[in-house]
């Protein structure tokens, strides 16, 4: 019966698509108590927190000020960083506005549109940036980026200025420097005065509920080295120096540490287990962490539960490591960054949140973009900041916006993907409420079991290309079904055709959707990304494998068997556990069929017997319907079942269906849904939706819709479809079918 409903369930699906959206749950919370943590992830009040963070720069320049605010009044500015749902804004400053605090004044402010920042020093800019940004619901992570403006093309590789004793390219020895500063004064930035620069401004912002953590020291590098013992290089010792000084002068402070990596250290014997490996030539600076496996940090006084690692990671656009010219990228780059920094939550017990990362996302810099995406949501690593908010005019870190009023809305759908559900804040008197959110990737309900296989093929490329679908199904009786095809109006196609055979046990789902198309050497190239879950209720998958139709002129996030040419779980999986999702990409020439076969998780009965299952159906973007699917299904032994029947009709809006968990009930309409099913139960659903945004995007008007599904009848639901009206260029919360339909988020198996 189980199989049975799969079946029907998926020729059902080939008339109607659906949304479901866990509302999420909020606690509000005096501003004063809200205290920020680390294990596995970030926390706040002990729930965990899902950050989508963005880098706003200007205060390490010699501007001495955040850049824009010539273009667009402050509170603008963070109205934008809010409508795209980022939540924390790292500021990177240099540390000679807080030394000399009263002699800084902004440069770059437009005070016809900012007239309450006319008068006031950089520090006091920062300031008000802290209010609006906390009415607003925005956190703010401060990040020591330089000590003087006029180091930003010359960045210090330790926490204290410096110069060095240069012997075959490297630093041996390091003495103390000054630093000279818009004032001609030679400000020697010792360890004393990075502690004491740091202990001023977590004295000043620490009663600010919003302010998040401390970024000790942006990008150390070469000579920096971690745990190596040498007190002039060693930059895990000093980072726990640092940051027990300034939890003794201020106890209260009730944010977290960030403590980056380092750059590239030649081999050193002074840890055993540790081998730097360089992997061909290159941590990114603050992006090597190799070394905690040897060398972890420990704050005094049981502060290490506020501790986060911080990497830095970039793609060719930055520099063009070797790694990135090895015939095997970009499927070496996961093995890559656990050895650098994927190791570091599992050895530490403390989170890890990529301080930095961007890119253009076009050529190689695109495909390392989207597979760097791919590694975060696979090892569960999605907390981030992006690298910048700033309309960046260097080619090789483009910003998120276009020009000061314009997202990049290609960038906004891959952070999106990376962290759907942004922990959201806000205000409420002196009570400051937060949304613990479940995180999601988009899933397709597509087929299987044991032994079965699974294919996917893009007609076109476009934002919602079409699917044509098959799918084994296993089953224990001999059975036969029987579908009649159906047709909608419109124009996207999809097709669906079932055999079964063996026994029932394991059941995968898999998606595959164009991310990218560009021509190269006079040749179209297609890039795809591929989700692959496990939807099986308690059997683990040891082993996968994924078949392309065209070979592939690159992969990524995914292992290749040389023997037969299939792809299987990634380097960093050795099982796929119920529940468990990973993507993976490739490129290739045009549109490709995409098979997934799994092996049986259980022992196939002997007596199995088969069973075939024909459908067609063209499914439109409309919600206009017509026809009806009927599925009647026998055993060997004579013993029928209640058929069951979708009917179709019009409407102005989008069609539901459901199916209830102890069996099938189903109806149609434009808000509700109702049905009885095969035991007599019902299920009833409301969707209720509003507008959340809008804004003029190539000359079109686009529409930001949040959607609420509400289970309001008495039966557990399983299964839920629904179809928008138009075609959707971004969604979140939700699963995709390959017909173009939308279910249930990953995290969730049924609505009660």
């Amino acid at each position: 019966m189980r199989i049975l409903q799969l079946i029907s369930s998926l020729l059902l699906l080939l008339t109607t698509i659906s949304l479901a959206q866990q509302q999420p749950q909020q606690t509000c919370s005096p501003a004063d108590t809200l205290t920020f943590t680390s294990t596995d992830h970030v926390h706040v009040n002990g729930a965990r927190m899902d950050i989508k963070g963005i880098a706003w720069y200007g205060f390490e320049g010699g501007s001495f000020c955040v850049e824009g605010l010539d273009q667009r009044p402050l509170g603008d500015i963070l109205d934008l960083v809010k409508a795209n749902d980022f939540n924390v804004i790292r500021i990177p400053f240099a540390a000679d506005i807080v030394v000399s605090m009263n002699a800084r004044y902004p440069s770059n402010i437009n005070f016809g549109i900012n007239p309450g920042l006319q008068g006031k020093t950089s520090i006091q800019v920062l300031d008000e940036i802290f209010t609006q940004a906390a009415a607003r619901g925005l956190l703010i992570m401060l990040d020591m980026h330089l000590f003087d403006w006029s180091q930003y093309n010359n960045q210090p590789g330790l926490w204290y200025s410096h110069k060095c004793k240069w012997e075959e390219g490297f630093c041996v020895e390091t003495e103390s420097d000054c630093v000279r500063n818009r004032d001609g004064i030679c400000y020697y930035y010792t360890e004393q005065a990075n502690k004491d620069m740091w202990s001023t401004l977590v004295e000043r912002y620490k009663s600010r509920w919003n302010f998040l953590a401390a970024d000790l020291q942006n990008e150390l590098h070469e000579p920096a080295t971690w745990g190596s013992g040498d007190a002039s290089t060693d930059y895990a010792a000093a980072a726990e120096r640092i940051s027990d000084e300034i939890f003794a002068r201020n106890a209260d402070f009730r944010g977290l540490i960030f403590v980056e990596g380092i750059g590239n250290v030649p081999i050193e014997p002074f840890c055993e287990n540790h081998t730097a490996t360089n992997q061909g030539g290159g941590h990114w600076w603050g992006g090597n962490f190799e070394a905690v496996r040897c060398r972890q940090l420990n704050l005094a006084n049981g502060r290490n539960d506020r501790l986060v690692y911080s990497p830095h990671v970039y793609g060719p656009s930055v520099w063009d490591q070797d790694y990135f010219t090895w015939p095997s990228y970009p499927q070496n780059m996961p093995a890559i960054w656990d050895a650098h920094f994927g190791s570091v939550r599992q050895l530490s017990g403390k989170s890890v949140v990529v301080g930095e990362w961007g890119g253009p996302n076009t050529g190689r810099t695109g495909i390392w973009l989207n597979a760097f995406a791919d590694y975060l949501i696979a090892k569960d690593m999605r907390d981030n900041f992006h690298w910048s908010l700033n309309p960046n005019r260097i080619s090789d870190t483009p910003g998120i916006l276009v020009d000061w009023y314009t997202p990049d809305q290609d960038r906004m759908t891959l952070l999106k993907r990376v962290q759907p559900n942004p922990t959201k804040f806000t205000v409420s008197g002196s009570n400051v409420c937060y949304t613990s959110s479940s995180l999601s990737s988009p899933v397709v309900v597509v087929a299987t079991s044991a032994s079965a296989s699974v294919s996917a093929t893009a007609t076109s490329i476009a934002s919602s290309p079409s699917i044509s679908t098959s799918a084994t199904v296993a089953s224990s009786a001999s059975t036969s079904l029987r579908s009649t095809s159906t047709t909608t109006t419109g124009t996207a196609t999809a097709t669906a055709t079932a055999t079964t055979t063996g026994s029932a046990s394991c059941f995968i789902s898999a998606t595959q959707t164009v991310s990218n198309t560009w021509q190269e050497g006079g040749q179209p190239r297609t890039q795809y990304s591929v989700t692959v879950t496990n939807n099986s209720p308690s059997q683990t998958i040891s082993s996968l494998s994924i078949r392309i139709s065209s070979l592939p002129t690159q992969y990524w996030s995914a292992m290749k068997n040389p023997a037969d040419g299939t792809y299987g779980l990634p380097s960093y999986m050795t099982s796929f556990g119920p529940g468990q999702s990973f993507t993976w990409g490739y490129v290739a020439p045009g549109t490709t069929t995409l098979t997934v076969v799994t092996p049986a998780c259980v022992s196939s009965s002997s007596n199995s017997a088969s069973a075939t299952t024909g459908g067609a159906a063209q499914i439109s973007a409309a919600a206009t319907t017509t026809g009806a699917a009927r599925a009647v299904t026998s055993s060997t032994t004579g013993a029928r079942s209640t058929s069951t029947t979708t009917v179709g009709g019009t409407t102005t809006g989008a069609v539901t269906t459901s199916f209830c968990s102890s069996g099938i009930c189903s109806s149609s309409t434009t808000t509700t849904t109702t049905g009885i099913n095969n035991n007599g139960g019902s299920c009833t659903v409301r969707i209720s939706q509003n507008t959340a945004n809008s804004w003029p995007q190539g000359g079109r008007t686009m529409i930001s819709v949040d959607a609420v599904l509400t289970n309001t009848g008495s039966q557990p639901i399983s299964l839920l479809s629904f179809r928008f009206s138009q075609a959707t260029e971004t969604t979140w919360n939700m699963g995709q079918s390959a017909d173009g339909s939308f279910g249930f988020p990953s995290w969730m198996t049924s609505l009660a």
